[in-house]
């Protein structure tokens, strides 16, 4: 399995976390999956994506299916809060996971995240004829470092000519939820934001897709993962107790339950997963 990550320029990282490219090693049609290996569902490949705020998927050479979509060009992926499969059905696996910082999405495509939360839509569905030409870029150029420099520049040409005021509330909002450990309430929020509540309210979801509450678990999940993974990358012991206590969780058995819900595997399971691999988890291999 060929894997490489790059990130965007740096005026863009507080929208888009990186670029992730992916490739096969062999066609997935002949593979011999062990009966008991979670990675393969009635002989196809199953490469599991973790919940995000949103990300696009490049895809070549192959047909793949994500959330019960067929596709073998630019999908996007609304914010979800479950693992999800995304399983090769024909052809090598060649794609590109481009996952969003949280808004991120809504900012650059200005597309309601609340309306795509959950869902998968392919570029050609989405009517943008920006998104369907990022699709060409990806089908005909061969290599990550060329493809790079090309979504910087179609980015680039998105970014609103002022800051957005009310992304720049959600990121304050975002900050005060990492400081607090995700012990945080709506209300506590909507007045870092300096918006009623019910303002709020619907600004965080068109922007985030999710609500605040369900952002803040996953919030907690994605850095209790990180620090998992940093642990791993310095050739450390993970002690979960200690982990899981200092972002926010109660015990052991609060990370378990959260854990079970949105990676589909407990935090012992998670962490024999093939760590390291990731700089964050965003992507990983079971």
């Amino acid at each position: 399995m060929y894997f490489q990550i790059l990130y965007p320029a740096e005026v863009l990282r507080p929208y888009i976390s990186r670029y992730v490219f992916v490739r096969a090693e062999g066609s997935t049609d002949t593979m011999t999956p062990p009966a008991d290996d979670p990675r393969f569902v009635n002989g196809k490949h199953v490469q599991p994506l973790l919940p995000n705020y949103g990300s696009f998927i490049f895809v070549r050479n192959a047909v793949v299916e994500i959330g019960g979509k067929q596709s073998g060009e630019l999908m996007l992926l609304g914010a979800n809060q479950t693992t999800l499969g995304l399983t090769t059905i024909s052809g090598w696996f060649e794609g590109m996971m481009m996952d969003f910082e949280p808004g991120g999405m809504h900012v650059l495509t200005g597309i309601d995240l609340q309306q795509l939360s959950g869902k998968v839509l392919t570029a050609r569905e989405s009517g943008d004829e920006g998104l369907m030409h990022l699709n060409q870029i990806f089908q005909t150029s061969p290599k990550a470092e060329e493809i790079s420099p090309q979504l910087d520049a179609f980015f680039l040409g998105r970014l609103p000519l002022r800051e957005n005021s009310h992304y720049a509330r959600i990121r304050k909002v975002i900050a005060a939820c990492d400081e607090a450990k995700g012990n945080i309430s709506a209300a506590e929020m909507a007045s870092i934001a300096c918006l009623g509540e019910r303002q709020f309210l619907r600004v965080f979801r068109n922007y985030v897709g999710i609500p605040p509450k369900q952002f803040v678990r996953l919030r907690r999940f994605h850095r209790t993962i990180q620090d998992m993974q940093q642990q791993a990358a310095q050739g450390k012991s993970i002690d979960l107790l200690a982990t899981v206590l200092r972002h926010g969780y109660y015990d052991l058995s609060h990370a378990a339950l959260e854990f079970q819900q949105m990676g589909c595997v407990s935090p012992g399971q998670f962490r024999m997963l093939g760590i390291p691999l990731t700089e964050d988890f965003s992507v990983f291999f079971a």
